[in-house]
C-alpha cells in the first residue's frame, strides 16, 4: 500500500473516531464566592482534612487545587485497563514523596481528587486520592467555593460517575 493510500486511512479512521466521540458537558457560568487557603502540618491526613474544610465550610461545589507538599504515606487508585466497565488497582507507597501537583471538582459536597507525586525510587506516580495519605512536612491546598450551576455525580452506563447538573 501506498503510502498516500495509508495516510488517507489514518484521517478517515480518525475522523470516525471524533465523529463518535461524545460532546463535551459545559456547566456554568459560576463564579467563585469563597477561597479557604490551608495548610497542613506532619502527620495530617490529605484527603480527610480536603473532606473536613468541605464540610464545615459548607462548600456543596467548588474545586480543590494541591500546591505543596510532602507525604511519608499515599494511597491511591489508578484504572489498571481499557474495559468498558472500569478496572481500578489500588497502592499505597510508603517512604518519602513529594506532592507534584492535585486537585478535582467538588460536586454536591463531595471532591474527586487526583494527585501527583514523585520519590527518586519510584519516579513520577499518582491517581485518584484515597483516605491515609499522610502529610510528612506540610501540605497546602486550595478551596474554591462556587455559585451558580449545582452539580452531581452520577454514573454512566459503565458504572463511571460523571457530573451532571443537580
Amino acid at each position: 500500500m501506498s503510502r498516500t493510500v495509508l495516510v488517507s486511512v489514518f484521517i478517515v479512521a480518525a475522523a470516525k473516531l471524533e465523529a463518535q466521540a461524545p460532546s463535551p458537558q459545559v456547566f456554568g457560568p459560576d463564579h467563585i464566592t469563597n477561597v479557604y487557603r490551608v495548610s497542613l502540618d506532619r502527620g495530617a491526613l490529605l484527603l480527610e482534612s480536603i473532606q473536613d474544610v468541605i464540610k464545615e465550610k459548607n462548600i456543596r461545589d467548588g474545586q480543590v487545587i494541591i500546591s505543596a507538599g510532602s507525604v511519608q504515606e499515599c494511597t491511591y487508585h489508578y484504572v489498571a485497563s481499557t474495559a468498558l466497565k472500569a478496572q481500578n488497582e489500588y497502592r499505597t507507597v510508603k517512604g518519602p514523596s513529594e506532592i507534584l501537583s492535585g486537585g478535582g471538582i467538588v460536586a454536591d459536597g463531595e471532591p474527586h481528587i487526583h494527585i501527583a507525586l514523585s520519590n527518586p525510587d519510584r519516579g513520577a506516580y499518582g491517581g485518584h486520592l484515597e483516605k491515609g495519605c499522610r502529610v510528612l512536612y506540610l501540605a497546602e491546598f486550595t478551596v474554591f467555593q462556587y455559585a451558580g450551576s449545582a452539580l452531581t455525580r452520577k454514573s454512566n452506563a459503565n458504572g463511571i460517575l460523571l457530573l451532571q447538573k443537580k
